[in-house]
């Protein structure tokens, strides 16, 4: 059992400390802040999946860095080394002045905890560690490569002793990196030059991380759009709304029917020159579309964290182009 402070709520324990932080965030974030942000998201999605995935706990966070703790140095070091590798397979995608790269230091020794967070010369320790890391490795105390060596088959370089500040003693480093394996081409190269199957890739990633968020009230993508449309649009009637959405005028009414089952969306009678049906969100709706928002847009920005502002600006630009384009040729075969 750790021992607990008398007379306060801190907690000493041994632990594996990892500590992660980005390599030239100033930098980064003056290239182009907003999509570095998107970036550093996407990058801390898999880094905190990772982490808990090898039995870690994240501790303390910050923009740009974060701190977590392992009961075992063996997981500390293999989730650092999955991290290193997931980010590295990300970054291919990305320009080289836009890659985010993450240094890690891992020592073992004594923390403080208090409601949560990790202090303590152990955490200073790791965290000197990490300002010692190339990037895209890991550098280890002498402590936590006793632990890991014997047991993980890896080539470890020896820095040698390191004096850091606000650690009295030299720290004797070490480092290692993943073991660099060919990760398969998962597009085949006559793929990239077939347009359609590009646009039905790049709608399966957008579908499927939509639902994923949509699915946790039970509601099917089309069915939040729908949502979203009747809170931009109130008492906008089924005709409307089916060439809002660009679907069929009778699977619109077959939504429509069952955001009212739900109890989501209710018809009301309008006079607009005539009179006619109109629907509109129910409280319910509105809390549910103004819940699910702020998920819903992390998701996309998740999927374009590899682009730039302005490639994601050129992106939106292309696909108005090319829907306007098709959208007018078809109005001018039904007008034929």
């Amino acid at each position: 059992m750790p021992k607990i402070d008398p007379g306060s709520n801190t907690q000493r324990r041994l632990a594996a400390i990892f500590c992660a932080d980005v390599e030239g965030y100033t930098r980064l974030m003056g290239v182009d802040e907003a999509a570095t942000l998107r970036l550093i998201t996407a990058c801390r999605g898999i880094m905190d999946y990772l982490i808990g995935h090898y039995g870690g706990r994240i501790a303390n966070t910050a923009g740009d860095s974060v701190l977590a703790e392992f009961p075992s140095a063996v997981n500390a070091l293999e989730c650092a080394l999955a991290v290193q590798d997931r980010l590295q397979g990300l970054n291919t995608e990305v320009s080289d002045e836009r890659r985010v790269n993450f240094r890690i230091g891992l020592h073992v020794g004594e923390v403080l905890v208090r409601n949560g967070d990790l202090f303590g010369d152990g955490v200073n320790v790791a965290a000197r560690l990490q300002g010692l890391a190339a990037p895209g490795s890991v550098c280890l105390s002498e402590v936590a490569h006793q632990f890991t060596s014997r047991t993980m088959h890896l080539t470890f370089e020896d820095l040698g002793l390191k004096s850091v500040k606000n650690v009295e003693d030299p720290i004797r480093a070490f480092q290692t990196r993943p073991l660099g394996i060919d990760r398969p081409e998962l597009m085949p190269p006559v793929h990239r030059r077939v347009d359609a199957y590009l646009a039905r890739r790049f709608h399966d990633l957008c579908h499927r991380a939509l639902l994923e968020v949509t699915w946790t009230e039970r509601l099917e993508v089309i069915e939040y759009a729908t949502i979203a449309s009747l809170e931009d649009a109130p008492e906008i009637d089924q005709a409307q709304l089916a060439k809002r959405l660009s679907i069929g005028y009778r699977k619109t009414g077959i939504i429509l029917k069952r955001l009212e089952l739900l109890g989501l969306a209710e018809r009301t009678s309008v006079l607009d020159g005539q009179r006619k049906l109109a629907f509109h969100l129910t409280s319910n709706g509105l809390d549910i579309r103004r819940r699910l928002r702020p998920s819903i847009l992390a998701a996309l920005d998740n999927i374009m964290a590899p682009l730039s502002e302005k490639e994601r600006e050129t992106l939106r630009t292309l696909l108005i182009r090319i829907i306007q384009a098709n959208d007018a040729k078809g109005s001018s075969d039904v007008a034929r």
